[in-house]
């Protein structure tokens, strides 16, 4: 692995990008480590395969070129860790050690596998928003979805201690907080 460093020097009486030696790099990042945050210099990494070589950067940069970079960063970071708890997969593609020449044979022609997965996806997003609206939502939502949309009343009310008119005070706030979720 290559890395390289570039710094910011005074060339000529202009500050300008240069290229900085382990010794010059190893004595910044010295001379960091005591300073409060606002006062160090801050570097970007930046790194790319160069043939069968990876090749690392290290960029100095402004304090908002800094958060901009780390903001776009993390999010790619967590992006690429969560990516590896999943495997995409062609529905063209052969199962290995099987007779199935393709997915296609193990879904069922009137299954919408698209559908099922948007399905899925706004469920999970829709949940979400329940959970940070109110802290009941969620839990009437499963109840909504099991089919207990009449039944459910006693049941909340003897856990939350409510009325049976501040039960279905809740849910017809709950059935118009779905219905503008699904509108956006």
């Amino acid at each position: 692995m290559k890395t390289t460093y570039l710094v910011y020097k005074q060339v000529d009486g202009v500050r300008q990008l240069t290229t900085a030696t382990q010794e010059e790099w190893d004595a910044i990042m010295k001379g960091n480590r005591g300073l409060p945050v606002e006062q160090r210099r801050l570097f970007m990494k930046d790194c790319f395969e160069d043939g069968d070589e990876l090749d690392c950067m290290y960029i100095e940069t402004t304090a908002a070129e800094y958060r901009e970079w780390n903001s776009k960063n993390t999010v790619h970071q967590q992006k690429r860790k969560i990516g590896t708890f999943h495997l995409h997969l062609s529905l063209d593609a052969g199962i290995a050690d099987t007779d199935v020449e393709s997915l296609h044979e193990c879904v069922p022609s009137d299954f919408d596998l698209e559908r099922f997965a948007m399905d899925t996806v706004l469920i999970g997003e829709l949940k979400q928003a329940l959970k940070a609206w109110k802290p009941w939502a969620e839990e009437l939502l499963e109840l909504y979805l099991s089919g207990a949309k009449r039944s459910c009343t006693n049941s909340l009310c003897r856990k939350y201690q409510l009325t049976d008119r501040a039960v279905q005070k809740r849910k017809v706030a709950f059935e118009k907080f779905v219905l503008d979720f699904l509108k956006k």
